[in-house]
């Protein structure tokens, strides 16, 4: 039996759960991707719209758009990946969203990667989807207790050391 030990409690940011609207979804890519990604075409049968360029607004504003433009599979995640959610969508905004602006079907899945209003964007998305731990421990510096716990198996044991 293997014990392993995270230091790791910064618990701090936009709190809450998923910003869908009318229609919930789950949007998950992988960790370290670039900042803007995702794109999808839509078909002769899907009616389509033109998803507005988000990046920079505030996230409530932006749901606000996204759904006035007619996309309501909508949702939003800790771009610094510390496992923050989103409920106060007003003091949260948007570093990068996928799918990318431009014309796409309306059920497309839109996935807004959000800070606080006073922090900055970082250069990659680190908290899209926590990445499954292997058989090296991950490095959790300055990742949430709740970050370690989705990466580690259930049966890992965990002290957390202020």
């Amino acid at each position: 039996m293997h014990t392993r030990t995270v230091a790791a409690l910064t618990l701090t940011a936009c709190e809450g759960t998923d910003t869908a609207s009318s229609k919930p979804s789950s949007v998950q890519s992988a960790n370290d991707q670039p900042l803007a990604a995702g794109n999808a075409q839509a078909t002769d049968d899907q009616k389509a719209a033109t998803l507005p360029d988000m990046i920079g607004k505030g996230l409530q504003s932006a749901q606000d758009q996204a759904q006035a433009s007619g996309f309501y599979n909508l949702n939003s995640h800790d771009v610094l990946g510390r496992g923050r959610m989103q409920a106060f969508d007003r003091t949260c905004k948007i570093c990068s969203q996928t799918s990318t602006p431009g014309e796409h079907p309306t059920d497309t899945k839109v996935d807004f990667a959000t800070v606080k209003l006073e922090e900055t964007c970082p250069a990659r998305d680190e908290g899209a989807a926590p990445r499954a731990a292997g058989s090296t421990m991950p490095d959790f510096t300055s990742k949430s207790v709740k970050v370690a716990r989705q990466a580690l198996d259930t049966s890992t044991s965990i002290t957390v050391v202020p």
